[in-house]
């Protein structure tokens, strides 16, 4: 089966000591750091891609708004002539030149954002906020190459981090965004609340047209039948692997997701729409 991971980083070891230095964090969530140094690098993950038959992975990069032209830069060109890898690019609602910028990112052939309120600085509902999103919505609307917004839902990222909790990526707040904005297909990250209670996940967070969840690290933090119960709730159609690498090993994730998937009674085809066919249609190609 072809596989495409949706949900992959290439991070500094100072990122990696700074979530691992949270011993808490990292069993609630339970990362995986045995031997993670050894996995910071595109070759680690090319290796890893290939010892697993991971056609391709997408990187997704963000950046506070004086390093973003540079982050984006950087990405393109790391991307730039590896065919098994692609790269989101970024934005924030404070950077001046957000039409400018979904243009170059747009030439470059980038088909995702990537957003991470709680670390980038922002809340969902600021006027800022819903106008940088106005902003990507009328680029597609004028676009044959949309964008596709992804947003990171660690909801437990004031407790651990420090940061304001007006600025989390809740269920909710996930919700009416999406619903907010019909013109964007957001991907909510870690099948939409990483580490909210579930029952605000199957409450808050209903089936739209335009929301996917990705199965990055949520294989871990939610039981076996609360996973298939979200997977039934909103369809093949709106599933994307993902594995959240370096913290988790692909090899590891595919078989894991695979079994949940079975137990889900997902179809052969319906795997493939899950493993690869979704993310195809996001990035506009054919691998």
């Amino acid at each position: 089966m072809k596989i495409l991971d949706s949900h992959i980083h290439i991070f500094n070891a100072k990122i990696i000591d700074n979530v691992i230095s949270r011993t808490e964090l990292v069993d609630r969530v339970c990362l995986y750091t045995e031997g993670i140094h050894d996995r910071l690098s595109l070759t680690a993950l090319l290796n890893d891609m290939a010892s697993c038959n991971v056609s391709a992975s997408l990187m997704l990069p963000t950046s506070d708004v004086g390093n973003l032209e540079k982050t984006n830069r950087a990405c393109v060109e790391l991307a730039e002539g590896i065919p098994e890898l692609f790269t989101a690019g970024t934005l924030h609602p404070d950077y001046n030149n957000i039409k400018e910028e979904l243009s170059y990112l747009s030439r470059a052939g980038v088909r995702v954002i990537k957003l991470c309120s709680f670390s980038q600085g922002f809340a969902l509902d600021h006027s800022k906020t819903r106008d940088m999103f106005k902003r990507i919505q009328d680029f597609n609307n004028a676009s044959e190459k949309p964008f596709s917004v992804v947003l990171d839902t660690l909801t437990l990222a004031d407790q651990y981090f420090g940061t304001d909790p007006k600025n989390t990526t809740t269920p909710r707040g996930l919700f009416r965004l999406v619903s907010s904005f019909p013109g964007i297909d957001f991907i909510g990250a870690h099948m939409g609340g990483l580490g909210a209670p579930f029952e605000e996940l199957t409450r808050d967070l209903k089936p739209l047209p335009n929301l996917y969840l990705d199965t990055s690290n949520a294989s871990h933090t939610l039981s076996t039948n609360q996973f298939v119960q979200m997977i039934q709730t909103h369809g093949p159609g709106n599933i994307l692997f993902g594995t959240d690498w370096p913290w988790f090993l692909q090899s590891d994730e595919i078989k894991l997701v695979d079994s949940f998937l079975e137990k889900a009674g997902f179809s052969t085809q319906e795997k493939e729409v899950v493993f690869h066919g979704n993310l195809e249609k996001i990035l506009g190609i054919a691998i």
